[in-house]
Parts: C-alpha cells; structure tokens; sequence
C-alpha cells in the first residue's frame, strides 16, 4: 500500500467508521448483537519461481448479527484499479485457503474419524464449513470508477460464443462504495466522525468553502483526531493547514488530536502580518524614490491617497 492507503487503512480501523459505512451500504441500522473483532489478514505466498511475499488486507474481522458468523473485509481504494477484481478475487482466495486449513488442523489435533462421505485424503469432513468473507471496497479517489467492476470486465469479449459456453466462465464482483459520492443527507445519518471527514471533501472547491466549513462544525474540528487529518490531507492536499497543526494526546480515546479552528486563525494571522510587511517594504521604497527625484508634494499625496499610491506603485514597478 501507498501513503494515502496507509493513511485509509489507519483510519478506518476503527467500529464506529466501519459501523456508518456498512449502515449506509445496507440502507438501515446494524442490530444491537452486531459485533466486529479485526483478525489477522497478513497472508504470505510463494511465486513458481519458490520466492516469498506477502498480501495484506486492509481490515479483515470475525464479525457477526442476527445469529450469524462470517468474516468481514473492507478494502480502500485512492485510484482507479485496472487489475482490482481479480486482485480482490486474490485477496478473498487466500483467506478462504486460510480457513479450509485451519478446519483440517482442527481435525488432525482432535484425531476426528472420517466416514464415508469425508474426505481422508485433504482431513474435511462433510460437515465442515468454513466462513463466508463479505467484502466492501471503499473507493476514496475523484476520478469516477466505471469499470473494471467484475472480472468479466477484464476479459476479451466472448458473446460470439454459444451462451452456454460463454456461461462457463466465472466471474467475481467488486462491492464498491465512491466515498465522496455520498449523498450529504446520508452523511448526517452517520454516527461517527466519517461524516466530517467526507463533508470537509465535498467543501474543498476553494479554501473559501472548506474554511466556512469548519467553522460551521467548529466542535469536530477544534479537536480533530490526527487520523482524520490524515486521511484528509491524503486526499485534498491540506498542506499549510497540517503543517499548522499542533497536536495533543486525548487520554480518553488514547488518539492525538489538533485543533483546525485554531490552525486557521494562526495562518490568517501570519498571512496577516506577511501581507503587513510586504506593505510597509513597498511604502518605504516609493518613499525613496520620490524623495530622491525631488517629488515632494507626490509623496504628501500619496500618503493619504490610495488610488494616486497604487498608481505610483504600478509606475515604478514596485
């Protein structure tokens, strides 16, 4: 993963987040047993050629609701992914592998007697079930993501062939949610921060917007946790106001947070001053120079005239 996944990952490792997403993917409030614990989804593989890497998950959890148990897993995405169904698909496969190889390690240290209709030779027994993997794609970027969606998407067209032989290929599906094309009425449904940090991505046409913006929602963003500031400048490039940014640990939440209302008034401050500065540099210079070509009275008026100083300004090129 690259610096702005990263920051996602960070970010959305957290079940408040995970809880708004899967409420606004499914259109309704999760039940009160709802429950979500991360795993592990660190998986290594080995090429043909014997060598090792890894695949890493996003966030991978056991989760379960209404009486049921399955492992729930979000990807993030900053970019459009030519090669991401199948990629998913990857993804899901070394999970699944995951899960068979537990159940026959379960079987081999309990000693289990297989009978007919087990299967001795890979130690699984007809009844075994291993958990289904429900996937959601969290797609952050600006550009709009049309396809590839499915992995027949990726492929040569076979519609010339005879439909049922065109239906033996299988496919994969990509469960995507564009972040950014969340309806703000949908936003205000959220229960946690996310709302926020999508709000502030749908204000940041100009710094004009996004500045009302905060200050419309002053409470969140005087103490915004350093993993929303994150995930925001990884997506909207807010350098001057990070870098502003000062940051204090919240011991109740065990997260750092820095406040923007602040960080705001600190650059216009600054700006303020510079701007000051600059004024009184090009004052003092049309100073000298009119004192030096004589023009007395220009520099009486040009004291109390704007317009006729500006003009002056604009003729010494200064």
């Amino acid at each position: 993963m690259g610096e702005p996944n990263n920051a996602l990952a960070v970010y959305m490792n957290r079940p408040d987040r995970i809880r708004s997403v899967l409420e606004y993917y499914i259109g309704e409030k999760l039940p009160q047993d709802w429950q979500c614990v991360e795993a592990k989804g660190f998986y290594t593989v080995r090429n043909a050629r014997g060598k090792l890497s890894f695949r890493q998950r996003d966030f991978i959890g056991n989760a379960s609701m209404c009486g049921v148990s399955f492992k729930l897993a979000l990807e993030n995405q900053d970019s459009v992914n030519l090669t991401y169904p199948w990629r998913l698909m990857e993804l899901d496969c070394l999970a699944y592998g995951k899960g068979i190889e537990e159940v026959q390690e379960r079987n081999v240290l309990s000693r289990e007697k297989y009978g007919k209709g087990d299967d001795f030779k890979y130690r699984y027994k007809k009844e075994n079930r291993i958990e289904p993997i429900l996937h959601l794609t969290l797609y952050w970027g600006k550009e709009k993501w049309r396809k590839p969606l499915t992995l027949k998407e990726m492929m040569t067209d076979i519609m010339a062939l005879p439909e049922r032989m065109a239906g033996l290929v299988g496919d994969y599906r990509v469960n995507l949610i564009s972040m950014r094309a969340i309806p703000e009425s949908d936003l205000q449904k959220m229960d946690s921060d996310l709302k926020y940090v999508l709000g502030f991505m749908k204000h940041t046409g100009s710094r004009k917007r996004y500045e009302k913006y905060i200050r419309e929602n002053q409470d969140f963003f005087s103490r915004i946790p350093r993993s929303a500031v994150d995930v925001i400048d990884a997506c909207t490039n807010i350098k001057d106001l990070r870098e502003s940014l000062r940051y204090t640990l919240n011991e109740e939440s065990g997260e750092e947070e820095g406040d923007m209302c602040k960080a705001l008034d600190d650059i216009q401050r600054h700006a303020e001053k510079k701007g000051e500065k600059r004024g009184n540099q090009r004052t003092n210079k049309l100073i000298q120079l009119l004192l030096a070509e004589g023009r007395q009275e220009d520099l009486l008026r040009s004291a109390t005239d704007r317009v006729f100083q500006q003009q002056l300004f604009r003729k010494y090129h200064i």
